[in-house]
């Protein structure tokens, strides 16, 4: 076996075996878990802002509690009360608002005492806008609920989601594997940088470089922690996946967006599947060399945060504009950063999960970013070469780009 290949196992083996990593894969499945299901639970327990009392004429508090039967559970309704609904009336009935319902001339009125002010929604006044206009007009209140209906079909054109339904939920599902994606490549990157850190500040990469060139050194870490960070990555999914199923089966008629979105998880396709490798492989190499380079510079652990930061900017900006892409992927502008290396992993996903992309752009960016990787290895290379053996302070610009051009 080559020198490569030792390193990549003992490093890979030492990485996958070690507590942090195994508490980290697991916390990280567990939050993922969590995530999925969470939604779910809290969309079928109604919250203290959902319980509410209401005040008023009987006829008009009866109508109301009917029309608002799905947002809100009316847990007492009184005719009149004989001082302002206060606190210890919502205590008492375990409710988060009182509605004073009055009616005039111009219709109904509603006063709200409420436990959160920035709790009650507009929910409300539209379940009871069928009775104001039933009242201005005479008709019944279900003949007007049934005239408000406003069928709306919207047909994709492009044969990509058979619904709008389904389109929210490719969207849910995108943003998920970029959260993911973003938080693998900006973890395991950032273990190779404490790794080297470690190395340099222990003298233990003086040994290294002199049995083994840096050059290969480099490029073992970096396989090392992506077969690492891959595995992990691949637990995460499965935990998805399974937290998902286990929704489906148990709550297949909740029509909640947290049981679609979760859904669809499942029924990723292939395109999506692949680009998600893809550029999560092409993502942690840009940055793990990067991080690396940064790291054979300094010369004490406390310095890994001004080295740090500058290659942090590219991931959050990354991350950030690949929000953007999920709402507007054929924005000219989207367009060209899902090219760009560095920004490319993240948003070109983004616009593969809810857009059919041109498969042309997908090939430009690939290649584009395979040549950035190239080249940022072939650069981080030569940093890392110097900066192993420089000690004392941070080396400035002019140092690097010396070593750069050596």
């Amino acid at each position: 076996m080559n020198r490569i290949g030792v390193i990549v196992q003992a490093e890979f083996l030492r990485r996958i075996r070690s507590r942090p990593f195994l508490i980290g894969t697991a916390l990280g499945a567990l939050s993922i878990v969590i995530t999925t299901i969470l939604p779910l639970v809290i969309a079928q327990s109604p919250g203290e802002s959902k319980r509410i009392i209401l005040i008023g004429p009987p006829r008009v508090t009866a109508e109301i509690r009917t029309l608002i039967a799905a947002d809100y559970h009316t847990v007492a309704t009184f005719e009149h009360l004989d001082a302002a609904p206060n606190l210890a009336l919502l205590d008492a009935h375990n409710a988060g608002d009182a509605v004073v319902v009055t009616r005039d001339r111009d219709g109904l009125r509603a006063k709200v005492y409420a436990r959160d002010s920035t709790s009650f929604g507009g929910a409300f006044a539209r379940d009871v806008a069928p009775l104001q206009i039933a009242l201005a007009t005479g008709l019944h209140v279900s003949d007007v609920k049934r005239h408000l209906k406003f069928p709306v079909d919207v047909i994709d054109v492009a044969g990509r989601f058979a619904s709008v339904q389904s389109a929210d939920a490719a969207k849910g599902v995108a943003f998920l594997f970029i959260i993911l994606l973003y938080v693998a490549i900006l973890i395991n990157a950032q273990v190779i940088m404490s790794s080297v850190a470690e190395e340099k500040t222990s003298r233990i990469a003086e040994v290294l470089v002199a049995t083994v060139d840096p050059a290969q050194l480099l490029a073992a870490k970096v396989i090392a922690s992506g077969v690492t960070g891959f595995v992990q990555l691949l637990v995460w999914v499965l935990a998805g996946a399974v937290s998902a199923d286990v929704i489906v089966s148990f709550a297949p008629h909740t029509a909640t967006a947290a049981s679609t979105a979760t859904a669809t998880v499942i029924s990723t396709s292939p395109l999506e599947i692949a680009s998600f490798i893809a550029f999560f492989l092409l993502g942690f190499a840009q940055y793990s060399v990067l991080y690396a380079a940064a790291a054979s510079l300094i010369s004490k652990t406390e310095d890994l945060g001004a080295v740090a930061g500058p290659v942090l900017i590219p991931v959050v900006i990354g991350f950030v504009v690949a929000g953007f892409a999920i709402a507007a992927p054929a924005n000219p502008w989207i367009i060209a950063a899902s090219q760009f290396p560095l920004l490319a992993p993240f948003v070109m996903f983004g616009r593969i999960a809810v857009s059919d992309v041109p498969a042309w752009q997908i090939v430009s960016s690939l290649a584009i970013n395979v040549f950035a990787a190239v080249a940022l290895a072939f650069g981080a290379g030569r940093v890392y070469r110097v900066g192993l053996l420089m000690y004392g302070r941070l080396p400035s610009a002019r140092q690097v780009w010396n070593a750069l051009r050596a």
